[in-house]
């Protein structure tokens, strides 16, 4: 259970533009609507700094010469320039908050894939838990860097400018005096917001860690409660869920500090602005009028500014999911040929020819020299002990792990040449503990394939039996099908998967345990649909029960990785080898100590 407890490493930081990349093929599919959400930030920057100008228009020409039709012309000026700055508003806001759930709707569509193709070895060695977190948790925090965080900065900056412009506009010398501060009170800041960085990129390791170990233990609460695990699982859960709390008490201390910072520099800089924009009114470099405007512009500056640096938190955020998602999108999919060969043949050939095969460089070689020629419509069984390589073998026919070029032939062609689905349309796996969907009978039968007409999935449960169980028990194809099977019996998940091989009819069969753990009436009925399923099908059978492998064309015992001895039941018998001793023992009728 270590894995699980290990943080969740990242490769490095990126910064923001590298996240924009990134995305930037997601977001360029829209580009009429990103132009117009820019549009109408511009047109909320623009409209929001004609108010103080007005106003200080209005003071001037319309109060202090007694001009009505300049206050007229002001008053209603001003009334224009808040209406277009309310549907700007709207605008930005509603067009960009669009244009970001479409960009999250691709990216989740995007990752879902991508994640759904990559190899065996990557689950291996991946907790759900972390992967679930990903394709959840930070897809939607990745999700605010447009809805919050890009949107509002982006805003804000220009709204920024825009201020600054005017403010210089109105007095360089006012404007130089009253920024001078500026850069000492946006450092420090900054220091905050890069402190709250860390802290931000700390939580998410340890909420993806309490993520993994509830998943985990969810995952097998049969195995906790039978062995009385709570206590000690309720201990450790405590533990990793101090630690996420006290990294986000951490985070907000870090938030409450952010907020004096900012008041105190808008205390600093109104009272600069006031105190020497006296001085200039008073000796006529700046008149009353374009002093309010002035101070109306450096108390609209600290808003906008304090968003961006509060935003710029939800940025790094963003950036600690960003670097999460972009990792799980950086790593290889499961292989396609570039350069595939028609195949030619549907015949159900396997071959394996001179195959070496271990799972890492560093690790032992799990296969050695395996030379197996299987032709079509012959069954095969894979008799051995655990760990000697059945389950490696008709794994790298499945190529969830990609074995050696020109090592494994199907139907002449090395399996490297097909296509993945192409591939594993021509195989069909019946496994000990097979995994049933939730939905209902007739989707865990045609797996969401609308071709699969109901006749032909109601004729295949018919030939495994399984119709006298669905009468018996009074359902149909319509029937709730719970999660895993929960509410079907082993047996009858079993049924089901064997019906899944007569509705896809496919030319290779792999019989992974398929008989363990069943009742004595179910094992019969079984028994009947396997030899239906391997009836001209060229099938690989990993079984223990001599009952199972009896009648097979052909045994296969592997040894430590390598085939210690082959041939038909009665052949190996007559041999008087390894296998004869174990079979004519019939010790519980099973080959488990081979």
């Amino acid at each position: 259970m270590s894995q699980f407890m290990n943080e969740d490493q990242v490769k490095s930081s990126i910064t923001i533009w590298q996240m924009l990349k990134g995305l930037w093929p997601f977001g360029r599919r829209h580009p009429a609507l990103l132009f117009f959400s820019v549009m109408s930030i511009l047109g909320v920057a623009i409209s929001s700094r004609f108010m103080p100008t007005l106003v200080g228009y209005a003071i001037d020409h319309g109060i202090r010469e007694k001009n009505l039709e300049a206050l007229h012309l002001a008053a209603w000026g001003f009334l224009i320039a808040e209406i277009s700055h309310v549907v700007f508003l709207f605008l930005y806001q509603y067009l960009f908050q669009k244009f970001g759930n479409r960009l999250l709707y691709y990216v989740r569509e995007e990752l879902l894939s991508h994640t759904q193709n990559l190899p065996m070895t990557y689950f291996n060695k991946t907790p759900v838990g972390r992967v679930v977190t990903r394709l959840t948790n930070d897809t939607s925090t990745l999700g605010e860097v447009f809805t919050d965080g890009i949107i509002n900065v982006f805003t804000e900056t220009i709204v920024l400018l825009s201020i600054v412009v005017s403010m210089v506009l109105i007095s360089w010398k006012l404007a130089l005096a009253t920024m001078i501060l500026a850069p000492i009170f946006i450092w420090g800041a900054y220091q905050i917001t890069e402190k709250i960085r860390i802290i931000l990129r700390d939580s998410k390791k340890k909420l993806s860690t309490l993520n993994s170990y509830v998943a985990e233990n969810l995952s097998g609460i049969k195995v906790v409660q039978l062995f009385n695990r709570v206590p000690r699982n309720q201990i450790k859960f405590e533990k990793l869920s101090s630690d996420y709390k006290n990294v986000l008490l951490e985070s907000i201390r870090s938030y409450a500090l952010l907020q004096p910072v900012m008041n105190l520099f808008n205390a600093v800089t109104l009272t600069v602005a006031l105190y020497y924009g006296g001085l200039l009114s008073n000796d006529g470099s700046i008149a009353i009028g374009a002093l309010v405007a002035f101070l109306m512009h450096v108390q609209d500056f600290i808003h906008p500014l304090r968003e961006i640096l509060e935003k710029y938190q939800q940025f790094q955020n963003s950036l600690t999911s960003a670097e999460r998602v972009f990792q799980l999108l950086e790593e290889k999919t499961e292989p396609n040929p570039v350069n595939r060969r028609p195949i030619l043949k549907d015949l159900g050939l396997v071959e394996f020819r001179n195959l070496t095969f271990k799972y890492e460089e560093t690790l032992p070689e799990v296969l050695k020299n395996i030379n197996l020629k299987i032709e079509p419509g012959m069954s095969v069984a894979l008799v051995g002990r655990t760990g000697s390589g059945k389950t490696t073998l008709v794994s790298l026919l499945q190529r969830f792990y990609m074995p050696p070029a020109n090592k494994i032939f199907v139907d002449g062609n090395p399996i490297e040449s097909f296509l993945k689905g192409e591939l594993r349309r021509k195989i069909g796996v019946v496994q000990q503990d097979n995994f049933i969907f939730r939905g209902t009978i007739r989707s865990n039968v045609n797996l969401g394939d609308q071709s699969i007409s109901d006749e032909k999935i109601v004729r295949a449960l018919e030939q495994v039996g399984f119709n006298r169980l669905l009468i018996r028990s009074g359902r149909n194809l319509d029937s709730t099908v719970e999660e895993k099977g929960t509410n079907l019996s082993s047996g009858e998940r079993q049924l089901i998967s064997f019906a899944r091989i007569l509705a896809f009819q496919p030319e290779i069969l792999i019989l992974d345990e398929a008989t363990a753990n069943i009742d004595s009436e179910t094992e019969r009925l079984i028994q009947q649909a396997t030899k239906l399923i391997t009836q001209d099908r060229t099938s690989l059978i990993i079984a223990h029960r001599l009952s199972t492998i009896r009648e097979c064309d052909k045994i296969v015992v592997l040894k430590n990785g390598e085939i210690h001895e082959s041939g038909s039941h009665q052949e190996l018998i007559d041999r008087g080898g390894l296998y004869a001793q174990l079979a004519e023992a019939g010790v519980n009728e099973t080959l488990t100590e081979l």
